[in-house]
């Protein structure tokens, strides 16, 4: 049964108050051959409570909020995913591809100016960049497959998820905060390298720097300490640094779950069972 089914928009009309508008969220869970489906209640377009319902179900209310849970769960996933991966895929990414192609150029038709020192850092910056353009590409698709099932939910190619998807959904957000954390890493730690190649700009490497170069070689440059202030602001423990892939997604997964146990306990308080 699709979320926008007249039967279930029947049920969540019942606990509708007097001039509340309301929506119901695409994907169903289901428990025993009930489909629950979570709803949203708005007046003057501020939150004013919340729904679960089944037109089928004739259990009990201990079920509801088994099901209450999930649909949050399921819910706060998809919200997040969207938001932080949709803010970050749709990064211009132009400042990076810019400045990949200078240093590959430096380093591919200028080494010979460089010292050893200066060498180390056009490829140390090369490696950076690289790797904040390739986790930028896995962004992008974490966000697309995020916002096509979403889609497939809403039009009713799926309707049910199950505890696998939400497993899914959860190790995509940790790989979010993941790639958010190493791309934010990358860039503080390049940044003394790039104030180095910038003094080099009256050295014959000047030739390679553009107005565009230029422009970002600036920007990289500097804010050192606001860019540190970044990585504390999305940090979930200290020394994160340090953290394999898989530890980082572990990590951001407990965080999550930590703040959905408030979010559910706020939540209840406005339930409609």
């Amino acid at each position: 049964m699709i979320h926008n089914d007249p039967l279930v928009e029947k049920e969540v009309k019942r606990h509708k108050k007097f001039l509340e508008s309301f929506t119901i969220n695409p994907g169903s869970f289901q428990i025993n051959n009930d489909e629950y489906f979570f709803a949203n209640y708005y007046r003057w377009n501020k939150m004013n409570g919340c729904a679960v319902v089944s037109p089928t179900s004739k259990a009990e209310k201990k079920v509801y909020l088994d099901a209450f849970d999930t649909l949050l769960e399921f819910a706060e996933l998809f919200h997040l995913i969207l938001t932080h991966a949709g803010e970050r895929a749709n990064t211009d990414m132009q400042a990076f591809t810019t400045m990949r192609e200078f240093l590959s150029d430096v380093l591919n038709g200028a080494d010979f100016y460089l010292t050893e020192e200066g060498k180390n850092v056009f490829e140390y910056c090369l490696k950076g960049t690289e790797l904040i353009l390739n986790l930028q590409e896995r962004i992008i698709k974490i966000y697309q497959n995020t916002e096509q099932k979403i889609k497939m939910y809403q039009d009713g190619t799926l309707i049910n998820f199950s505890k696998n998807d939400l497993e899914e959904l959860a190790n995509y957000l940790g790989e979010v905060d993941y790639i958010q954390y190493r791309q934010l890493v990358a860039d503080y730690e390049s940044i003394p390298k790039y104030k180095y190649i910038k003094e080099m700009e009256n050295s014959p490497v000047g030739e390679y720097i553009t107005p565009a170069v230029k422009r970002y070689l600036e920007e990289f440059s500097k804010n050192e300490s606001g860019q540190r202030k970044r990585i504390e602001h999305i940090s979930f423990q200290p020394n994160m640094e340090g953290l394999t892939k898989k530890e980082h997604i572990e990590g951001a997964k407990k965080a999550f779950y930590n703040s959905l146990a408030e979010t559910n306990a706020s939540s209840r308080k406005q339930l409609r069972i």
